[in-house]
This record gives C-alpha cells, sequence and structure tokens, in this order.
C-alpha cells in the first residue's frame, strides 16, 4: 500500500514541476497586474537559457531605446579591441615622437588612469608632437564634455571656491579659460560653459566656500597641446603629418575596465568616445558615424530588424531599436563574453551601478538581475538576465516608451515583475 501512494506521488511529480515552469499565460498575466503598465507602449520579451521565448510583446516594434544603446557599442568594442585600449598610435622619427590620438577617454581620467601614458610620454628621450587630426563631429552641449581625438581629465576641470571669493582650478592652467560674466543671470551660483568657443562663465555673484564641481570644458586639438604640456611639464608642438604604414600603438588600460566604467554609471562620455576609439581602429577619421556604419555591416548585418543606430551613448531620441533585436545583442554578448565577465561589466540589482537601488538582493545578498538600464524623458528599459531562486537562468528585454507617469513608477513596476520571476520561477 505504502509503494503504491509513492509510486503515484512520483507520477504527479512532472506535472507538479512543469507548472512551476513560467508560461506565456503567467507572464502576460503578471504584467497585467501591474496597472501603470496598461498606460503606455511596452515591449517584453523573456526567453530561457536553452533559447526558448516564453513570452514576447510587442518584440518586432520599435522603441527609442536610451542607454540600452550602449549594449551596441559594448559588442562592437569587443570585436574590433583587443584586451587593451589603444592609448595613441606613434611613430619616431629622428629625435621626434609623432603621436596620433584614438579617441581613448582614460588619459588622468579620475576613475580610469592607470599611470602608463604618463610614464611614457614623461620619460621619453624624443621631442614630442601632436598631430593634427579631423575634429570629430558631435552636437555640442552645456552639461556634455566635448568628443575629441585626444581627450585628456575626462574632457573635464575641477573648479572650487578659492576662499578669497574668486575660484580656483585643477588642473590650474585652466583657470585661463574662466571668467566673471556680470550679464549671465542665475538663482544660484554655478560656472557654466558656452556652447560654442573655449569659454566658463560665472555670475557676479558671491562664490559658496563649499562649492566644489566638475565642470566640462571645450576641447579641440589646441586645449589638449595646452594641458598635455601642462601636465608632462615638457614642451609638445602640434604638428601636420601622414602617418606612415610603420607606425606603433601604445596601449593604456585594460579593455575591461573601460567596458565596466561605461556600462555601469552609463556613462555617456565614455560610450561617445569608445566609438572614436572602434573608428581609428577601423579607418583614419575619428567620427561616430564612421564607426556605426562598420559594425551595422559586419556585425549586425543579418538582424531582421536592423537598429537605427545614431550615437554610442543612447541619448539620441532618434536611436531605434526593437525587443528582438536587443534579444539578439545579448545572446552575441553571452557568447563574446560569458556570464563571468558579463557580471562584472554590468550593473548588478541592489549592488552597482544603475541598479544599485533598483533591486533588493536575495536572502543570501547576492544580486540575481545583471541588466543594462537606460533612461530618458517618456522612456525607461532594463535589458539582462536574470537567475531565478530555482537556478533557471533567463534573458530578457523591458522597454517602456511613451509614459507620463514619473520614471520611477515604471521603475517600480519592472522591479516587481522581475522580481516575481525570480521568486516563482
Amino acid at each position: 500500500m505504502k509503494r503504491s501512494i509513492i509510486y503515484l506521488l512520483l507520477g504527479f511529480l512532472p506535472v507538479f514541476v512543469q507548472a512551476q515552469k513560467p508560461k506565456a499565460k503567467h507572464i502576460r498575466k503578471l504584467l497585467e497586474s501591474q496597472e501603470v503598465l496598461q498606460e503606455h507602449f511596452v515591449g517584453f520579451v523573456l526567453e530561457d537559457g536553452e533559447g526558448k521565448i516564453i513570452y514576447k510583446e510587442h518584440a518586432d516594434k520599435y522603441f527609442i531605446p536610451a542607454s540600452n544603446t550602449k549594449l551596441l557599442t559594448l559588442y562592437a568594442s569587443l570585436k574590433i579591441l583587443g584586451d587593451s585600449i589603444p592609448a595613441f598610435d606613434y611613430s619616431i622619427q629622428g629625435d621626434s615622437l609623432l603621436i596620433w590620438g584614438t579617441g581613448d577617454p582614460s588619459f588622468l581620467h579620475p576613475k580610469l588612469d592607470n599611470g602608463r601614458v604618463f610614464d611614457f610620454l614623461t620619460n621619453t628621450p624624443y621631442t614630442i608632437y601632436l598631430v593634427k587630426q579631423e575634429e570629430p563631429e558631435f552636437e555640442p552641449s552645456y552639461w556634455r564634455a566635448d568628443l575629441a581625438v585626444f581627450p585628456i581629465y575626462g574632457n573635464t576641470v575641477t573648479i572650487q571656491s578659492d576662499g578669497k571669493g574668486g575660484v580656483k582650478t585643477s588642473p590650474e592652467v585652466m583657470g585661463q579659460f574662466i571668467s566673471k560674466d556680470a550679464s549671465l543671470s542665475l538663482k544660484t551660483f554655478d560656472v557654466v560653459r558656452t556652447i560654442v568657443g573655449d569659454g566658463l562663465r560665472y555670475p557676479d555673484m558671491d562664490v559658496p566656500t563649499d562649492f566644489s564641481e566638475r565642470i566640462p570644458f571645450p576641447s579641440n586639438h589646441l586645449v589638449s597641446q595646452l594641458l598635455l604640456s601642462d601636465t608632462l611639464k615638457r614642451s609638445v608642438q602640434l604638428i601636420q603629418a601622414s602617418k606612415p604604414a610603420s607606425f606603433r600603438t601604445f596601449y593604456s588600460i585594460p579593455s575591461d575596465t573601460l567596458y565596466k566604467h561605461m556600462m555601469q554609471p552609463s556613462d555617456n562620455f565614455l560610450a561617445e568616445q569608445q566609438l572614436l576609439l572602434l573608428a581609428s581602429r577601423v579607418g583614419d577619421d575619428l567620427q561616430v558615424k564612421n564607426a556605426i556604419d562598420y559594425s551595422l555591416e559586419q556585425y549586425f548585418v543579418d538582424f531582421k530588424f536592423k537598429p537605427q543606430w545614431y550615437d554610442g551613448s543612447g541619448l539620441s531620441r532618434i536611436n531605434l531599436v526593437t525587443p528582438s533585436a536587443v534579444l539578439d545583442v545579448l545572446r552575441l554578448l553571452e557568447v563574446e563574453l560569458g556570464q563571468e565577465r558579463l557580471r562584472e561589466i554590468l550593473p548588478a540589482g541592489g549592488v552597482s551601478g544603475t541598479l544599485k537601488n533598483a533591486y533588493k538582493t536575495a536572502d543570501s545578498g547576492d544580486p540575481f538581475v545583471w541588466a543594462k538600464t537606460g533612461t530618458l524623458r517618456y522612456a525607461h528599459l532594463q535589458s539582462g538576465w536574470l537567475e531565478s531562486k530555482k537556478g533557471n537562468r533567463y534573458r530578457f528585454v523591458f522597454m517602456n516608451n511613451n509614459f507620463v507617469r514619473p520614471t520611477a513608477a515604471i521603475r517600480e513596476a519592472m522591479v516587481e515583475v522581475m522580481t516575481t520571476i525570480w521568486e516563482q520561477y
């Protein structure tokens, strides 16, 4: 009798296990339970670890991807760059060291620099010449650092109160670009940059003694030359020269260091400079468009729905990508990087980057979501990987466009959906 009962229970076990796996109707009901998600355009795809699509909604419709665009930038970088970032190309000609910028943003960057470039340039016995190259095309703004062939200090300057009613800068040489402007009307003290030219201005008012900010500064070859000379404490000249076929490349930081600092805080400047790096490896002109065109033709040409891709960061609202295309990119990244490296580079829910405050970690304290976020006005997205309590792995793309609620309300609904999947499936 006991044996019969055991066999009977075992007979029901597969049915019980199957019932615990997510089905399309479970995910649909879960999404429908979030009232806020019924008010706008939602794209959602959930795929299990074996590549089976469990649920999809508007998967083939185009969305503004915001910083999900950085997933494209990351994959193209993995395919084009090696394990180290090219700091500059160079040629030694007689007693001269000629250097061509590659767009590497790490030189003297407060979070990236490892000193290799500084040591090389400081200790070289040769006279240094910075070769003029075509400046990258971009839309200038008040709040974002300019793109540059040879960026220094992340193209930002630290400005502080000097304790005497004025301001001081680090690096100090940048003080020549800052001026008091009596016509500048601000409610509170701040330093602002001009859209064109190389000026930084502040209003004719008391400087708070605790004022300290990093401000983007306009950049070009002349500014790079000035900063490079000041930093190295040696003469650096600008020159026109063609790059010889025998040029060599000097490398700066490990590539994953750049990728991590681009992806986790979603750094737009690093993302755009990364495309300039790619352009420097596939051609001679450091233009964002060159890197994108090459990458679309080489790595995303077989996509059923081709990304409409215009920048590296996702700041442009004319970027358009479908959830199914983003899922394709996730698959490619997983093959290229593997789970361990992905988890090091991407924001982790409740732990790091733009997901640090979005999720509570599991009972063990370990994260269960690793994803790239994206946020613009009326757009909020997450795309990445989830590992459930049951040990099941899922890829997901969660896109929200055209909502009028606060972004926080959308984020909370997304977290609720993904946390439920983690708990139940």
